[in-house]
């Protein structure tokens, strides 16, 4: 029998061959060597090539995942977790529950902050627009995950294509909702008092003065706007001055130099403005929450108020509880807090002998120095093993992307100018497309998104840092060590006094800079499409 060749070895090797046939070819590879040895090769080379596959494929490699031997400990994983629980309950403790309590204390009783300020306030317009985003993001998604699973028979399918895109041209088209008016002074405009608009008004000049009625809403960019008339919804403006004279049954949010109130609004008022003033007159049917120089309260308010004010001057009535955060707070003989007053002031409050108040109480804040207390640095130990635990999952969920990021931090005025654009430029896009009401889960969802980078990029830094020190090592176990090492001493230089906020800072742009080269990387990679010889 003649020697077999290659062909015939792999068949033989993959049970691919008759009975007869494999017979014989393992009678004649008994006898001869050569024929061994070719099979032998080709035994081993299709295990190595199994093993570079799987091996390839797997998220997280095989030697991690091994159960531990009976009676050792993982004591690595287990100080690992325990650091990231432990990280995570002082990041509840000292962080989020303070924060729910501060802001209970303030007045906003609602359970859901965000359901508040976006679904309560004057910036939420209508479910409608809620469901047609809804809509639009599922069949988005949905036309992403087709496209994505067809993508290698397309070409075939264009018919599926069109009918894709006609459902997200229907969806898109412009659904009926209530118009608004839109109105350009030249330069100034003026509602009169015989006039009446039947939806929202939008206006932009240099002084507005509404004398008559608006069923809707009123949203006015000048320099002095004036409301004399009744508004059925609420007052939303930016500019210089206000003053409601009139009759507002919605809320009030201005953004002004100076906010007047000596009419009626049924509703809230919110104000950023630098004074703040509710006359004798003016009357106000639920909160008001200012931030302000100088606030004046001389009116009727029915419910909490909430400020932040140099110069705090009560006169008024108020419904229910005042809190205010003032450097000087006087209170007049015709005052009447029906709830409590707390202010937090390095000044006594000016209270005259005839204000009626149910509880005065001043909360002075300590100035204790955070390096002299234990607990600034356990929980500075804390917050190293929770970095460590987020890095720990990078490197070993998506161990390329984390090795690319930490690669790009080498690139020291590529990722510092990066990291600074889209530091400052991405929150700043985000609350744009908050205040549009189509933007809003988009927005949120960046927002989300920010935070977690701004998180990732300190561990990104940290890993350079370590490589620097230790060197590149290949490895999963040297690179955990430079992790660690890398997150213990920038927590260090986080802790030294005037020199720490720098630090930190410093470390957020370079490692946002570094992943926003990594994400270029990746996706030129993915774009790229190969030429052919």
């Amino acid at each position: 029998m003649n020697h077999f060749d290659e062909m015939t070895a792999l068949l033989y090797l993959d049970a691919q061959l008759d009975t007869e046939r494999a017979q014989e070819i393992a009678a004649h590879a008994t006898e001869c060597s050569s024929c061994q040895e070719l099979l032998r090769a080709l035994r081993d080379e299709g295990a190595w090539l199994h093993r570079s596959l799987v091996a390839g494929e797997e998220t997280v490699p095989a030697r991690l995942m091994e159960a531990p031997e009976r009676g050792s400990t993982p004591w690595g994983w287990v100080t690992a977790l325990a650091l990231g629980a432990s990280g995570a309950y002082t990041l509840w403790t000292s962080v989020i529950v303070p924060w729910q309590s501060q802001a209970a204390q303030a007045g906003f009783t609602q359970t859901n902050l965000l359901t508040m300020l976006f679904f309560s306030g004057a910036f939420w317009k209508g479910w409608d627009a809620m469901r047609s985003l809804t809509e639009f993001l599922a069949m988005s998604t949905l036309a992403i995950v087709v496209s994505w699973l067809l993508r290698r028979h397309w070409r075939r399918l264009m018919a599926v294509a069109l009918v894709m895109s006609a459902i997200l041209f229907l969806l898109t088209a412009p659904s009926p909702v209530r118009a608004a008016e839109m109105k350009h002074g030249d330069p100034n405009y003026t509602l009169r008092s015989d006039e009446t608009v039947p939806t929202d008004l939008f206006v932009a000049a240099q002084r507005t003065v509404i004398d008559g009625n608006i069923d809707g809403d009123l949203v006015a960019w000048s320099q002095v706007v004036i409301v004399d008339g009744h508004v059925k919804g609420d007052v939303i403006v930016f500019g210089q001055q206000l003053r409601v004279s009139g009759t507002v049954d919605g809320n009030v949010r201005c953004f002004v130099q100076s906010a007047t109130i000596n009419g009626s609004v049924a509703r809230n008022v919110m104000s950023w403005s630098n004074e703040a003033t509710l006359d004798q007159k003016g009357t106000i049917g639920g909160s008001i929450t200012v931030f302000a120089n100088d606030l004046t309260l001389a009116g009727k308010v029915g419910g909490d108020v909430l400020g932040f004010a140099n110069f705090t001057d009560v006169s008024g009535t108020l419904g229910r509880d005042l809190t205010v955060r003032t450097d000087h707070l006087s209170i007049a003989s015709t005052a009447e807090v029906k709830g409590r007053v707390k202010y937090r002031s390095e000044h006594e409050a000016d209270v005259a002998s005839g204000a009626k108040l149910g509880s005065i109480e001043r909360e002075v804040s300590k100035a204790q120095p955070r390096y002299l207390s234990w607990r600034y640095y356990w929980h500075r130990i804390l917050l190293w093993g929770a970095g460590f635990v987020f890095g720990l999952v990078l490197l070993l969920l998506v161990p390329g992307f984390y090795a690319d990021a930490t690669a790009a931090c080498k690139k020291y005025a590529p990722a510092s100018g990066f990291g600074l654009l889209f530091l400052f430029a991405t929150p700043i896009a985000a609350l744009i497309m908050c205040v549009t009401i189509v933007g809003l889960a988009i927005g949120v969802t960046t927002f989300l998104l920010y935070a977690i980078a701004v998180y990732a990029s300190t561990v990104f830094v940290s890993g350079f840092v370590g490589e620097a020190l230790l060197g590149p090592k290949p490895g999963m176990g040297p690179a955990i060590g430079r992790l660690a090492l890398g997150l213990l001493l920038l927590h260090v230089l986080r802790v030294l006094p005037y020199i720490g906020g720098w630090v930190l800072f410093i470390e957020i742009f370079w490692g946002m800079g570094a992943l926003v080269l990594a994400l270029y990387k990746r996706l030129r990679t993915q774009v790229a499409i190969p030429v052919p010889a």
